[in-house]
């Protein structure tokens, strides 16, 4: 084993040893005292397919219940982001618009793109239904009875795409009886949001429903404004394309480079919320062995894309093309060395943009426009009056809508066919639309204004044989899955005001089959158990490229012969031709100790293996051909993920369950890290390299009267590349992408007793998070800094206990700071920010 592991893992014994004695002392003192008036209550979860407490189950795992979720002002999967050690949740990366879409990554391990293509490296899961997309998965947390985050490869219980871990969310069961909740909440930016759910029992103890919905409206806090900075001296500033010599309006737009995708509704903010949740659940319990549960939600949003703020443009490559042809200017090409040999640019700036098969049709040429727009440059960069960018403006104009329509249903039946063993059945079905389009750009011109669609379909079924054995010493699960997922992405993505004018339709399907099992032994009973689970997955995926540049740009920049193009006879196809197949058969498996020193102290050691799956890189910007023959070569491939971790951990409880601590130690050794590069002027997946990820993460919970909880916990990355693999742009010395090296989390309350009054009970939480490279490329502009966050709230709950109003301040110290970042080939430097402090007010009642 690696030295960095034997490290951890001597740390971790030394903790040990020195507080399990600590432990156990305080274990006695607390029996000798009387009970408090309450303790921290038992999380049970299902990690391990079977209920059971969160504190017995030898996986590092976080979980948090609905009523902590309401406490801290959580409602979204990307709110989760800093409550969890060594997990990193985002709803905006790269160059990405929609809003709903989560970007997950744990212990350094995930995916920061949103492409079809791409498998995400930490699963989310609905009541045991995987999420195949992080497209529309940052879900609302409505009626939730909690949230389980595992950390390290889930690979044998949970199989592909959860090498970083997995995060279940489990909704709460309807109710015997009639209930109601509900809340109301106003805020910052004309904030307007509703929550309810509605517990019916249809049938007394056999039948019941619940109906929940979720409705959020806010303006967004980014404005887009006309730019203003118009010259009548010079003509390179005039605005020709409506006859105008200048003014305050913002006309400088070529409204040619609309494409099919793009929204026809104009937003002036973005930021905002717009979406709307329901969500029903049945429970029909038929006999005392037989249980179903059907439940149905279906997410709505139409919104504004992310904001993005431009940061800085580059003047290289095609930031200078653009320039010269629109001021008719050669010599802007001429002074630029990246630009030296290239004979086709001229042409460029001549040639009608597209050809009559486009969806925009020809268009003019640039340089027929010339004296007519704008040049590209910083002048678009919205600064503050202390210099800083301000992330509240943007002279952007181009596309800025986010759509997304996602349903679906899931049966969950549970049959006990004897005293201690159980048959279970999922069986899914979901449908995703989703449209989005953001201007990254930042500025009046069409400089880069991606839009894209996807319609997606999954249908999966799982059954599981749960049960004991030998008395209740085997403890085993034994499981068949099925996975169907397929559908269309469409790209329609300018570049350059048109010169680059790409566009695709692709359809793809993937089939998974599974079979897996897990077990537990009880070697001791009581005290020492052991673990092992395998899982064999076999995945066959279909894909056909459809990819096109409706101006040629590669080829005539390049002046490349037509046979390195798929299709001789059309040089504006750029993926090659016909039907993809690949698969991939993996086995995975987890193997463990566990040791109960008494029935509040368990120690742990694992071992846990998982992938993620390969597939097809599906932008190009030039065709894919041997540079040496020039023939046209099949569709670029990545290979699937690896990873391997060793861990050990220590779970404990004690002061008569007051207090709650968790540690846990990893080494990982991750192997064909999938990673999102820019190759000019598009981004491609690759293989990038292997590496190896160390870390250690530590969980506090107390409550140590009924009235004071505190909670708090910090995690420790040190991940770094072993080898670089041939071709990716990297060094050993770069940092892994969404992996800070230190996390920290606290937060507290207090419930201020007023008798017959009520009670007020005020809440602080506070997180700090180091330095975050947001591009695999390390790009310091666009790296968010290391920085601390405060929220706040004060929650007044009425004597009789079914009203309460919650007063609240996130972000209070209103810091601001890049989120997440996009260079185009390092021309174009633009980012999203976080929101500014807003206020929120909460009035919840309940039946």
């Amino acid at each position: 084993m690696m030295l960095g592991f034997r490290i951890g893992a001597s740390s971790f014994a030394v903790i040990v040893a020195l507080t399990t004695p600590g432990l156990a002392l305080a274990q006695q003192a607390a029996a000798k005292t009387a009970a408090p008036e309450q303790g921290l209550a038992e999380i049970v979860v299902t990690a391990q397919k079977r209920a059971e407490s969160a504190q017995s189950v030898p996986v590092a795992i976080t979980a948090v219940s609905g009523q902590q979720l309401q406490a801290k002002g959580i409602t979204d999967l990307a709110g989760l982001a800093g409550q969890a050690p060594s997990v990193t949740l985002k709803n905006t990366a790269s160059f990405a618009g929609s809003q709903a879409t989560i970007y997950s990554y744990i212990r350094g391990i995930g995916q920061n793109d949103f492409a079809f293509n791409l498998d995400p490296g930490v699963g989310v899961y609905i009541d045991g239904v995987y999420l195949a997309r992080n497209i529309g998965a940052n879900v609302d947390l409505l009626d939730l009875n909690r949230v389980e985050v595992l950390k390290g490869p889930q690979g044998t219980l949970f199989g592909r795409n959860t090498i970083g871990g997995a995060i279940s969310l489990v909704t709460k069961d309807p109710g015997k009886t009639f209930s109601f909740k509900a809340e109301a909440t106003t805020g910052s930016y004309n904030r307007i949001d509703f929550r309810g759910t509605v517990d019916v029992p249809l049938v007394p103890d056999v039948l019941s429903a619940s109906l929940s919905v979720s409705t959020e409206h806010r303006d967004g806090w980014q404005k887009r404004i006309p730019y203003t900075g118009y010259t009548d001296q010079n003509p390179i500033y005039l605005l020709a394309t409506n006859g105008a010599t200048g003014g305050p309006t913002n006309t400088n737009v070529n409204g040619n480079l609309t494409f099919p995708v793009v929204s026809n509704s104009a937003r002036s903010d973005a930021g905002g919320q717009d979406q709307t949740t329901l969500r029903a659940k049945f429970l029909f319990t038929p006999t005392d062995r037989l249980t179903f549960r059907l439940g149905v939600d279906y997410l709505h949003v139409n919104e504004a894309a992310a904001p993005f703020s431009l940061l800085q443009v580059n003047q290289t490559a095609y930031v200078a093309i653009y320039n010269a042809c629109i001021t008719g200017n050669q010599q802007l090409i001429t002074g630029f060395t990246a630009l030296a040999g290239y004979p086709g640019i001229p042409a460029l700036c001549n040639n009608p943009r597209g050809n009559a098969a486009s969806p925009a049709g020809v268009q003019p040429s640039l340089a027929s426009l010339a004296g007519t727009m704008l040049p590209y440059d910083n002048r678009y960069v919205i600064h503050n009056a202390n210099g800083s960018i301000n992330p509240d403006a943007s002279y952007a104009s181009g596309p800025n809508f986010d759509k997304v329509e996602n349903w679906g249903f899931s049966l969950q039946s549970d049959y006990q066919l004897a005293e201690n063993l159980n048959l279970k059945s999922i069986t899914a079905y979901r449908k995703l639309d989703s449209s989005f389009g953001a201007d990254i750009g930042g500025a009046p011109i069409a400089a880069l204004d991606p839009t894209f669609a996807d319609q997606e379909r999954q249908f999966s079924e799982e059954l599981q044989a749960v049960g004991k054995g030998f008395g209740g010493l085997w403890k085993y699960v034994f499981g068949a899955y099925y996975f169907h997922e397929w559908g269309h992405h469409q790209d329609e993505v300018p570049f350059i005001g048109g010169l680059i004018q790409v566009t695709s339709n692709d359809p793809y399907d993937t089939k998974s089959y599974a079979l897996y099992t897990h077990n537990n032994f009880e070697i001791i009973p009581g005290k020492l158990s052991a673990t092992a689970g395998a899982r064999y997955t076999h995945d066959s995926k279909y894909y056909t490229g459809t990819q096109n540049d409706q101006n040629d740009f590669g080829g005539q920049l390049l002046q490349l012969p037509t046979s390195v193009f798929p299709d001789p006879t059309n040089v504006y196809r750029l993926y090659p031709l016909g039907l993809n197949h690949l698969t991939f058969n993996n086995f995975s498996f987890r193997l463990g100790l566990e040791y109960k020193f008494d029935s509040h102290v368990m120690a742990y050691a694992s071992y846990a293996t998982g992938f993620k799956g390969g597939g097809w890189t599906t932008r190009l910007t030039v065709p894919n051909f041997n540079t040496t023959t020039f023939q046209p070569l099949p569709a670029p491939t990545f290979s699937p993920e690896t990873a391997k971790t060793a861990e050990v951990g220590l779970k404990s409880e004690f002061l008569n369950h007051r207090v709650r601590l968790n540690l846990a130690a990893f080494h990982t050794i991750y192997d064909n890290i999938q990673l999102t590069f820019q190759n000019s002027a598009s981004p491609v997946t690759a293989n990038g390299g292997n590496g190896r990820i160390n870390g250690f993460e530590a969980e506090l919970n107390t409550q140590l009267t009924s009235a004071w909880s505190f909670d708090a916990s910090a995690s420790t990355l040190d991940a770094k590349y072993t080898t670089i693999l041939p071709g990716a742009p990297l060094t050993t010395s770069d940092q892994f992408v969404n992996t800070p090296k230190w996390a920290l989390q606290a937060g507290t309350s207090y419930r201020i007793d007023l008798g017959s009054h009520g009670s007020l009970t005020p809440r602080a939480d506070w997180t700090y998070t180091s330095q975050v490279f947001n591009d695999e490329a390390n790009t310091p502009i666009l790296a968010t800094p290391a920085h601390s966050m405060v929220n706040g709230s004060v929650t007044y709950k009425f004597p009789n206990d079914k009203f309460e109003v919650q007063a609240g301040v996130t972000n209070v110290f209103d810091k601001r700071f890049v989120a997440s970042g996009y260079t185009n080939n390092e021309a174009i430097y633009s980012g999203t920010y976080n929101p500014p402090r807003e206020w929120y007010l909460t009035l919840r009642a309940r039946y």
